[in-house]
């Protein structure tokens, strides 16, 4: 007898299922482990934020979870009032004043709400600056950026009334002592730790 490796006939071929899973694991693909990146995992978070955020102001609600703070003192309510309503006349140097502060780290009501002042406002900037640059690409093409500036001029002013309202609106109901969600902004404010 030789020492060859005899066939044995009841065992088949691999089937094409198999053959696949092989050629895939040979490549280094695999269609088993789809385990998403970081990235994308902020990506889908952020998605599902916004679309939540999108909602509750379909729905008309600026704020979700409010609540009375208990221990908030009049000069926490006070605090955290200026914290948005110093925004409109000068933007972030309130909130940055009551984080840098030492009494901030014992008053967790003016840090929640200094934090949250802080990213509403440097939001409205974000898309401030946004808007501009995508205006100042648009108005390179001749018939289109003048349509696109028109509508900036007649847009800018209600985005800044907006602004101005919602600022002055969180600031209020600070001033009441309530705890608040703004849609959107602090739940991603939370994901990353910052309240």
């Amino acid at each position: 007898m030789s020492d060859e490796k005899q066939i044995n006939p009841e065992e088949e071929a691999p089937t094409a299922e198999q053959q696949i899973h092989v050629e895939n694991a040979d490549t280094g693909s695999s269609d088993a482990i789809d385990d998403p990146t970081i990235f994308e995992k902020a990506v889908d978070t952020a998605r599902e934020q916004a679309g939540a955020a999108a909602d509750s102001l379909r729905r008309g609600e600026l704020m979700s979870e409010a609540a009375i703070d208990p221990e908030a003192n009049s000069d926490d309510r006070l605090i955290s009032l200026l914290a948005y309503a110093s925004q409109i006349f000068i933007p972030l140097v309130m909130p940055i004043i009551i984080l840098v502060s030492e009494s901030s780290k014992k008053r967790p009501f003016q840090r929640y709400h200094a934090v949250q002042s802080l990213a509403l406002s440097l939001l409205f900037m974000g898309l401030f600056v946004a808007g501009s640059i995508g205006a100042a690409i648009a108005s390179m093409v001749p018939f289109v950026g003048w349509v696109v500036g028109l509508a900036l001029v007649c847009l800018m002013p209600i985005g800044f009334m907006m602004a101005l309202v919602s600022m002055i609106y969180y600031g209020y109901q600070a001033y009441q002592g309530k705890r608040f969600a703004i849609p959107g902004l602090t739940s991603f404010l939370k994901d990353q730790g910052w309240i």
